[in-house]
Formats: structure tokens, sequence, C-alpha cells
């Protein structure tokens, strides 16, 4: 009669395992929509662009420059919702790895556990911080 325990345990596990991948994976999805979308709009290399944003240190700079600093040269078209809903994507995802990273155990089972409701809950946050300012007053789209 133990069993029972246990085998709801191991679904869990399984579950959070396989959000756990489809997370991973749409992000690189995303982040290749993303990074040729931003190629085409500055005239840049997609390749380059998509290796700059999936390394941790270039998407946080990326995210700093553009939506903190605003200090980006312009584009030649601004973003849409579909870009901009992966780009809330990849920031939730990598904000979820990182807030995971300082509330849990250094242990994989438990990170990866956390990882989707801390997707979930990062995602909303990044999604208000990325379409923040991107909209005026009278429901147009600014550049």
């Amino acid at each position: 009669m133990q069993s029972a325990p246990f085998a709801v345990e191991q679904s869990l596990i399984g579950a959070a395992l396989a959000l756990t991948t489809v997370i991973y994976v749409g992000n690189l999805i995303a982040l290749g929509y993303w990074a040729r979308a931003e190629a085409s709009a500055r005239n840049g290399s997609t390749l380059w662009t998509f290796l700059f944003l999936y390394t941790g240190f270039g998407l946080v700079y990326y995210v700093w420059v553009r939506y903190v600093r605003h200090d980006w040269e312009s584009r030649s078209e601004p973003a849409d919702r579909r870009e901009r809903i992966v780009t809330a994507y990849s920031l939730a995802v990598l904000l979820a790895f990182i807030v995971g990273a300082f509330v849990t155990p250094p242990d994989p089972m438990t990170q990866t556990l956390t990882l989707p409701p801390l997707f979930a809950v990062s995602f909303v946050v990044s999604y208000l911080f990325v379409t923040r300012g991107s909209v005026d007053g009278r429901g147009r789209t600014t550049v």
C-alpha cells in the first residue's frame, strides 16, 4: 500500500521534467524567431544575433541596453506583438533560471520541479516589462 505516494511522486517528477524540456526547446524556437526578426529590423546577421541572445550575458546586455537605457539604434520597423511575446518568453526562461538558482537548494531535481511555476510567474513579469512603453496613450505602437 506504500506504492501510491511513490507513483504520484514519480508522475510529478515526470511531468515537471517534460514541462522543463518543453520550456527549453520552446526557448530555442523563440530565440530563433527573435534573432531573425531583430536582425532583419537592424540589417544584421541572424546567426550572430542568435548566438548573442543565446548566451545569458548577451541576453542580459541586450535587455539592459534596449529596455532599460533605451540606448539602441532605431529599428527599420517596430516590433510586432509576436516579437514582443517571444522576447518575453526568452526573458522569462532566463529569469526563472536565475531565480530558481537562488531560491532552491543546489539539487537538480528540485530545480527541475520549480522551473515550470517560476517560468509562469516570470512570463507575466517579463511580458509586462517588454510591453511597457511599447504602446502610447492613444493605443498606437511606438517605434
